[in-house]
């Protein structure tokens, strides 16, 4: 686990840090906050989070609206345990050798100027995977075999 909280730290990376990776954080922080520090930026952070996907957040009784869009030299790259990347963007290209984390690619669209439906779609797609991630992380941390 990571050295200071006893938690392993988790960053969720999408192209503006306005939409999927920051849905994936609040799925993150709501379901797993007893055993994961969730973080998310951009590869080109935009300096806003989206309306649209705060409010099908809330439609899930998740509050986003005080999370800020953030770039990757705003966050602690060298302390993460798991980065997954939903950019599109090759992991090679973002991330330098030296990152220790675990690297995990999720191939999910961006609803950026689609209908609520398609941003609802995308939630609950991004909220299966991070469940799923969630539950690898708790096996792997407390030495559970895969069920």
């Amino acid at each position: 686990m990571s050295k200071n909280s006893g938690k392993k730290k988790v960053l969720f990376v999408c192209i503006g840090n306005m939409i999927r990776s920051q849905m994936a954080e609040g799925f993150a922080r709501n379901g797993g906050s007893a055993f994961v520090d969730a973080y998310s930026a951009g590869v080109r952070h935009t300096g806003v989070v989206s309306e649209e996907a705060v409010h099908v957040m809330r439609e899930k009784g998740i509050d986003i609206h005080r999370h800020h869009s953030k770039g990757l030299d705003e966050v602690p790259l060298e302390e993460m345990d798991y980065i997954v990347n939903m950019s599109g963007v090759s992991n090679d290209s973002i991330f330098p050798a030296s990152v220790g984390a675990r690297l995990i690619t999720w191939k999910i669209g961006d609803p950026l100027g689609g209908s609520m439906a398609q941003f609802r779609t995308v939630r609950d797609e991004i909220g299966a995977n991070v469940d799923e991630l969630l539950r690898r992380i708790w096996r792997e941390s407390s030495g559970k075999k895969e069920e």
